[in-house]
């Protein structure tokens, strides 16, 4: 009887907990309604559903935008398989960055509904930058061309953060989304740039010829303190000293082009030698509006396999290409005499042909 009672009352407890459950997702519902009634422009769901499922067949990426256009594909290099840069000579792309986008898309999530106008496009950003629009096109393509994602993405900054904005290229309707997406307008972001591994302490000897003005050395002394050595001047600028010779291991440079892309005259050239002897040449040439670096390097003593070796190096990781260089940074790397010693009068042209000057660089 007790045991009845019990199975019973369990039963009676197990029925009223059932009805509360259907009450609250009935209140769940009903006040879902009403937010929707009461909020109609607020939206949900993912912006590209499915495409975790999908984004394994991706074979291309392409970015198109007011800032930059580039194209990213999967690459077979020997026995592996890896992403590159197609329109940058296939150079490698980073796979922290490539899981950023994929990642970032897979999680965008709608949020409101925002304007059906075309003419407030541009103010959320999601203007078709093929039409001269500010937006950011994303396209990822599976191997048969088939495209997995097909969205203008817009970036608002709005009270001290980032709004996502998405439009699908055809379609008026734009979207507020939420979602980490990486940088897309920036092209070095995908990449390696670092054209030297080389630590400052390894520099023992500078030569720069500037665009204007004369040809100088700069050298490091016993003390490991830069000091500059031709022409001899008694007015140099330590600090200003110190930054221009060993800014070259310094480089973060905005975009690349194999090196044979890149023609053109030398405006400007430097010479780094390091304690060890390897003599690194390089030169900046102006060309589509940037300025590049060619940098090549080379054993000062001809047979010496440690020179050699080392020369090696530098030139399996950078003489294959040329690098832009922002305009602050050309003008860091080969600075005019006057930035180092301020009160250097300009040079007559016979004292400038007896400066000094670095050897133009040939690119292998």
């Amino acid at each position: 009887m007790t045991t009845e009672l019990a199975e019973r009352r369990k039963g009676q407890v197990l029925t009223l907990f059932v009805a509360a459950a259907a009450l609250v997702a009935v209140a769940a519902v009903t006040v879902g309604i009403e937010t929707r009634a009461s909020r109609p422009d607020l939206a949900s769901g993912f912006v590209a559903p499915g495409l975790h499922d999908t984004i394994g067949t991706g074979r291309r990426i392409i970015i198109t935008s007011s800032d930059a256009s580039y194209r990213i594909e999967r690459a077979q290099h020997g026995n592996e398989s890896i992403w590159v840069m197609r329109d940058r000579g296939d150079y490698p792309v980073l796979s922290g960055r490539l899981a950023q986008l994929t990642q970032g898309l897979e999680q965008l999530r709608f949020t409101r509904r925002m304007t059906t106008d075309p003419a407030k496009f541009d103010r959320l950003g999601v203007g078709d930058p093929r039409h001269g629009g500010h937006g950011v096109l994303v396209q990822i393509e599976d191997g048969r061309g088939a495209l997995l994602v097909n969205l203008i993405l817009g970036t608002v900054p709005t009270a001290g953060q980032n709004v996502v904005y998405v439009r699908k290229p055809g379609e008026n309707q734009t979207w507020a989304a939420q979602g980490p997406l990486p940088p897309l307008r920036d092209v070095a972001s995908w990449l390696n740039l670092r054209p030297l591994d080389l630590p400052v302490e390894r520099l023992a000897h500078v030569e720069i010829t500037p665009q204007q003005g004369r040809a100088y050395i700069l050298d490091r002394g016993s003390d490991a303190a830069w000091r500059l050595t031709s022409p001899a001047l008694a007015t140099p600028t330590q600090s200003n000293v110190a930054t221009a010779a060993e800014e070259i291991t310094q480089l973060t440079p905005v975009d690349v082009q194999p090196a044979p892309a890149i023609q053109g005259t030398a405006v400007a050239h430097i010479r780094a030698i390091t304690a060890d002897g390897v003599a690194i040449d390089g030169e900046l040439i102006p060309s589509d509006d940037k300025t590049w670096l060619k940098l090549v390097a080379r054993a000062q003593t001809r047979g010496n396999s440690a020179q050699e070796a080392a020369a090696l190096a530098i030139n399996d990781r950078a003489s294959a290409w040329a690098y832009a260089l922002s305009e602050v940074q050309a003008n860091a790397l080969v600075p005019p005499l006057s930035t180092i010693a301020p009160s250097a009068a300009p040079a007559p042209a016979r004292a400038a042909a007896s400066a000094p000057a670095p050897t133009p660089t040939t690119t292998p």
